[in-house]
């Protein structure tokens, strides 16, 4: 793996040699020269010089990709988008390796670790400076995350929206069982008091009270827990509050009749809606064909543990980065700030997607487009959550956060001892690790 890493940089590294030797320092940059002093200042409302950036896009769909571009090149007549989007033969390793110089990317979270490996982000500091971009618009906490993703405190890379959860419940069973609807502010404790309520057999249909979707617990890790020790570079997961956390995501699924299924949670949520609460990643796809054909929900906010115990959830956010190899960084940058700007956030907040910046005017929009949204109480809700305080990362996260996540699978699924299994994934990811090092 190392010297892996060590031939891709090596490459990218030469290149950029090849490329400044080549062509000097005359990119097609759209940053003007500041004017010298004297008697010759330079010439006012001169036009910029058309340039073409090379966008890599991963984890996103090409109708979003597309409609981001035709934004992009409308606000900046002289700028190109070459937008190249992820895919089989296209990850970010095979561009790079391929020769293609790229000048700015958006990645989901969980390839933050792989990007800050290998070097792909620079440090925006100057670039935010120079561009007069007002860090105060993001949202409280996520500055602070950003800067712990650096042992330095640089801002490697620019978020630019939440992926903020919600607890979807199913109204038609908790009229059927007489209970009360859920309520905003609730812990997990009194989630688990209403999953025994509602996980129960009535006429031969076996109703779930609780599930939640894919690894959406390890990401928003709530209590706060460090993965890896960044004094040592050891997992650091067998310990007594993670075991607390791991117990309390498992004990749902301890109770009768909310044994976990091979039905995804989705599946006995939205189709065959059988399942009293839900959580996850954004549900918005999801709800309008199983609104039509019946379900009768609402929202309210993410579970969280006692306020003593958590002040929030991690950050969870997909992002941009300028490779340091880009000679484009400035239009790059610009390029950044629009879609980063409330004309932008308020366009994505309209199709339901959590804007990073803290406008309310922007946050009044959210949901516009979705008409299904009108009545619910969804866009309190999803707004409720918080960023926690940032755990300290290190470059391993993503292998013992992967550990933790089969932990949690198999202890769900199985019932394995949780003393156990995070001793188990502790020694899986240190092992792993230890291998990454070579």
């Amino acid at each position: 793996m190392k010297s892996y890493k060590v031939k891709l940089f090596g490459l990218l590294a030469a290149s950029a040699l090849l490329l400044t030797a080549c062509g000097g320092t005359g990119s097609k940059d759209n940053v003007q020269a500041p004017a010298q002093s004297g008697d010759q200042p330079a010439p006012a409302n001169k036009a910029p010089e058309p340039v073409t950036l090379n966008f890599f896009y991963n984890g996103f769909s090409e109708s979003l990709t597309n409609e981001v571009k035709r934004m992009i090149e409308t606000k900046f007549p002289h700028v190109t988008i070459n937008m190249i989007l992820h895919g089989t033969g296209k990850t970010i390793n095979d561009v790079l390796l391929a020769g293609t110089e790229v000048d700015l990317a958006a990645f989901t979270m969980g390839q933050l670790f792989n990007v800050l490996d290998l070097q792909l982000a620079s440090d925006l500091t100057d670039l935010i400076k120079k561009h007069q971009f007002d860090l105060g618009r993001l949202s409280d906490g996520v500055l602070d995350t950003v800067r712990g993703y650096s042992e330095k405190g640089d801002i490697p890379v620019m978020p630019y929206e939440l992926n903020n959860s919600v607890l979807l419940y199913n109204k038609t069973i908790f009229n059927k069982f007489g209970l009360p609807y859920p309520t905003d502010g609730m812990t997990w404790d009194g989630v688990y008091d209403i999953v025994k309520k509602t996980s129960r057999e009535d006429n031969g249909v076996v109703y779930r009270g609780f599930a939640y979707t894919g690894a959406n617990p390890v990401y928003k890790n709530q209590l706060g827990l460090p993965f890896v020790d960044p004094q040592t570079n050891k997992a650091a997961l067998n310990t007594d509050s993670w075991k607390k956390w791991l117990q309390t995501m498992t004990g749902f699924y301890a109770l009768d009749n909310n044994k976990l299924q091979t039905s995804t949670a989705d599946n006995l949520f939205f189709k065959d809606m059988v399942m009293a609460l839900r959580t996850g990643p954004n549900p918005l796809d999801l709800l309008p064909p199983a609104i039509k054909n019946g379900l009768d929900w609402d929202a309210v906010s993410m579970p969280t543990f006692s306020a003593a115990e958590s002040s929030g959830s991690q950050m969870n956010a997909p992002f941009y980065i300028i490779p340091p190899q880009s000679k484009k960084k400035d239009a790059a940058f610009e390029v950044i700030a629009y879609l980063m700007s409330d004309e932008v956030q308020s366009w994505g907040a309209k199709q339901g997607r959590v804007p990073i910046v803290k406008s309310r005017a922007v946050s009044d929009r959210f949901g516009e487009d979705l008409p299904f949204l009108k009545g619910t109480n969804y866009s309190k809700a999803v707004f409720a959550e918080k960023i926690a305080k940032p755990i300290r990362v290190t470059k391993y996260d993503g292998i013992a956060r992967t550990e933790l996540t089969n932990t949690l699978a198999k202890v769900a699924t199985n019932g394995t001892d949780p003393n156990t299994a995070l001793r188990e994934a502790e020694e899986l990811a240190n092992k792993a690790i230890q291998e990454a090092k070579r």
